[in-house]
């Protein structure tokens, strides 16, 4: 199995996992509350990553202003999700707010002039499709 497959398929697990425990969370807690506690897992995972995985930490100022609004968007959807699943139905929030990629791939676009294929674009119009079959009432 190539690296990359194996570290994607860890990705996919841990994931699932990410998206599914908050349903036990929110029965007991605050959305805010479980953002606070996941944040603390998340630095204490950080901490285990950087100093026993990585090679320590960067100091490239424009990399780490990246990283840091990849951590205050990430929190933001963290608590809207944990909002949403505190009072709906965690099968299609996990699935509907799974197809983010969706932003990402039309900021792609626009900021970093990547192309997109017919069949590409082709996939993201059927993600979307998805999106509003997975919103509507049946």
């Amino acid at each position: 199995m190539n690296v990359w497959l194996g570290n994607a398929l860890a990705a996919l697990l841990s994931w699932g996992l990410w998206a599914f425990f908050p349903k036990l969370s929110l029965s007991r807690i605050s959305p805010s509350s479980s953002v606070f506690y996941e944040a603390c897992g998340v630095m204490l995972t950080s901490i285990l990553v950087v100093f026993l995985l990585g090679p320590g930490i960067d100091k490239d100022v424009e990399g780490a202003f990246y990283a840091i609004l990849t951590g205050i968007f990430g929190t933001i959807g963290l608590y809207f999700f944990f909002c949403a699943v505190k009072t709906g139905p965690i099968s299609v929030i996990s699935a509907l707010t799974a197809l983010y990629p969706v932003v990402t791939v039309v900021l792609a676009v626009i900021v970093l002039q990547e192309r997109l294929s017919l069949r590409q674009v082709l996939g993201v119009l059927l993600a979307l499709i998805a999106a509003a079959l997975l919103s509507s009432k049946a």
